[in-house]
């Protein structure tokens, strides 16, 4: 018997999981709106891949309520307790592989198999942390609140009751439209007991206050109907210059500091408004929005079994994504259901 190496590509996989995590999260449109400050609409925490748990905890210091002391006034005494909010995010292990049954499958062929191997599971990544992040903001189990939920253009619309209250959104007064967009920004900001804080957007050494609305293409196509949508971005140049954010067919426009980006990823809830129509579940979103914990960035492997007759291809990670909600409440979006009438 002789003893031989197999080929894994163990040398050339080690650098491909670091290109393999850049360029996936590349492809991800909510990342551009991803980062460690609290600032962030995704706060990304990164403890957990240089230390044990399978959990961490993201806090919320609530502001201060008191009124203070003026002038003489005896402030021992008054003093007033700090309060503090929090949630844990759980992690998980996430894997998929690929694999190539034989040497004649990449000799039939005149494209190179492994790389085709490398961009499928790219590509199922991108779309998994999409999904993800996508499922987390729209989850209405938890910090359900009248002032972070909007259906259609009225606010009388909500009903304790979630399917109620979607059965009053109809096919013509409640469209995405500027009229509607400036109601939801005013519910973010006025709305409950603390605000849902808008997203710092630092463009040409400025920073920008900033709601961002993910919204469904057929809630995108009503807005792009609406006269004054059109005037503003049409003829007013945006402010942002070269800023990755405002590049792209998913950057639709700016009103009343809401930017709105197309996100054909928002589901539609079937036949669930007025008269049997398919509305839309849009997220109009602030800092701290959700947030992403990452146990272990993502690992590019390669196999091969056989005797190196087979070779599989893998990716793994461990994770976790949730919106954040501090005291029963969502904490940095509004939840707008609009109109979804099909072409």
């Amino acid at each position: 018997m002789v003893a031989t190496i197999q080929n894994t590509h163990g040398v050339s996989a080690e650098q491909w999981s670091q290109e393999v995590f850049s360029e996936y999260l590349g492809q991800n449109p909510f990342f551009n709106f991803a980062g460690a400050s609290t600032n962030s609409i995704l706060q990304v925490k990164e403890e957990l891949t240089k230390a044990a748990g399978d959990a961490i905890t993201v806090q919320l210091r609530a502001k201060l309520s008191g009124a203070g002391v003026t002038g003489d006034a005896t402030l021992k005494g008054n003093e007033e307790d700090l309060v503090f909010y929090d949630q844990k995010l759980t992690v998980d292990t996430l894997r998929h592989a690929v694999m190539l049954r034989g040497e004649m499958s990449e000799k039939r062929v005149a494209f190179d198999l492994r790389n085709q191997a490398r961009e499928a599971l790219v590509d199922w990544a991108s779309d998994r942390l999409k999904a993800d992040i996508v499922v987390a903001l729209t989850d209405t189990s938890k910090g359900r609140d009248r002032s972070r939920y909007m259906y259609g253009a009225a606010d009388a619309n909500w009903d304790g009751t979630h399917a109620t209250a979607l059965a009053n959104v109809d096919a013509s007064n409640d469209k995405l439209t500027t009229s509607m967009i400036s109601k939801i920004k005013r519910k973010a900001m006025l709305e409950g007991d603390r605000k849902v804080r808008p997203f710092l957007m630092k463009n040409d050494n400025k920073t920008e206050e900033v709601y961002v609305l993910f919204a469904h293409p057929y809630a995108v196509r009503d807005l792009l109907e609406d006269q004054a949508f059109k005037d503003v971005n049409i003829h007013i140049p945006t402010t942002f210059g070269e800023s990755v954010l405002v590049h792209g067919q998913r950057y639709k426009g700016m009103w009343d500091g809401v930017m709105i980006f197309e996100c054909d990823e928002m589901p539609t809830l079937s036949e669930a408004g007025a008269g049997s129509i398919d509305v839309a579940h849009n997220v109009l979103c602030g800092a701290q929005a959700a947030a992403i914990a990452w146990g272990k960035r993502t690992n590019y492997k390669e196999d091969s079994d056989d005797y190196g007759h087979e070779n599989g291809f893998a990716i793994d990670e461990i994770r976790g994504v949730e919106k954040l909600v501090f005291n029963g409440v969502d904490h940095g979006l509004v939840n707008v259901f609009t109109a979804a009438v099909a072409d």
